[in-house]
């Protein structure tokens, strides 16, 4: 009698028990199984970029001047100097040579200095260019001889630091929201940013040239001629998104937020500052409204639905994130 008692208690006790572990699998197990299939990503907090390559032709306003004389050659002001017209430049034979124009002084010359000047670079096109690149031998960035010259060469140039340009050439579509005044980067291959402003945007054939003009020193700006860049049209910083997996609810956008069981999705709206297509940038944490209400967003290191669509075959919505 005792050991019938005794069989029924234990198999009271693993029936208890086996209805825990099945809850147990239930509730903690089958959602965090379920959520494995579910895609998602990792938002963090990011710099957005709008940018797009482009083939360069530097202009300036600048005077190449030559030897009068033959004889040795003694600089008196150095590479780089910001001089006014008429100052002591360069001594060759004992003969002085003075600065025809207020500017850079620089001893880097490629021939071209008359050749593409403010005045015509309207006119400079993509395939002026690929000319220059193709006669590289001719149009090299030379320094001027810095011993003893003859007659006629190069011993310095002055160039106008004033204002200087960039003619550039981007597809239309590229080209979209750069209108005379905008503020554009462009950055070089040395890695180094310049800001500048679109004086000019020209339909030329298939391309659209844009003539950007610069008030700002760069250290090469004197002896580059052609190349390739980097223009940066537009950069904000905020918490970068993946564009696909925004959707818009009752006219709010937002995202699919994965709570921290990853068993729930939540709608968290979203404040979008900038995107290239692909990426999106938004504020982080909050944002004020229409309405100038306080709206709690996206962080960084949330745990975002990629396909907002699956959202449906979660356990539920609510507007806001766990």
């Amino acid at each position: 009698m005792m050991k019938t008692k005794k069989n029924k208690l234990k198999l009271t006790i693993l029936a208890y028990a086996a209805i825990f572990v099945i809850l147990y699998i239930i509730i903690y197990i089958v959602p965090r199984v379920s959520g494995i299939f579910l895609e998602t990503y990792t938002a963090e907090y990011g710099l957005l970029e709008v940018s797009a390559e482009s083939t360069f032709v530097t202009v300036r306003d600048e005077r190449l001047c030559t030897a009068d004389n033959s004889g040795t050659v003694s600089r008196i002001v150095s590479q780089g100097k910001l001089m006014r017209r008429s100052s002591h430049i360069v001594d060759v034979g004992g003969i002085k040579h003075y600065s025809p124009q207020k500017g850079i002084i620089s001893y880097y010359y490629d021939g071209l200095e008359a050749v593409y000047t403010p005045e015509n670079m309207q006119s400079i096109t993509e395939e002026t260019a690929a000319k220059i690149k193709e006669k590289a031998e001719e149009y090299k960035v030379r320094e001027c001889e810095a011993n003893s010259v003859q007659a006629g060469q190069p011993i310095f140039k002055v160039v106008d630091n004033n204002e200087w340009y960039l003619v550039c050439w981007l597809e239309a579509a590229e080209a979209t929201g750069c209108d005379p005044g905008k503020s554009i980067t462009a950055e070089f291959s040395d890695g180094q940013q310049i800001k500048m402003k679109v004086l000019q945007s020209n339909a030329q054939g298939e391309k659209t040239q844009l003539i950007l003009s610069c008030n700002r020193y760069y250290e090469k700006f004197d002896r580059i001629r052609t190349g390739t860049c980097r223009l940066i049209k537009s950069s904000r910083s905020g918490i970068i998104l993946e564009s696909d997996s925004i959707v818009e609810e009752d006219g709010v956008k937002g995202v699919y937020v994965m709570s921290k069981r990853l068993d729930k999705a939540s709608f968290v709206p979203v404040s979008i500052l900038l995107t290239d297509g692909e990426k999106t940038v938004v504020e982080k944490n909050y944002f004020m409204d229409e309405k100038g209400e306080k709206v709690v967003t996206v962080k960084n290191y949330d745990e975002i639905l990629k396909k907002p669509e699956t959202a449906e075959t979660t356990k539920g919505s609510e507007k806001n994130a766990d």
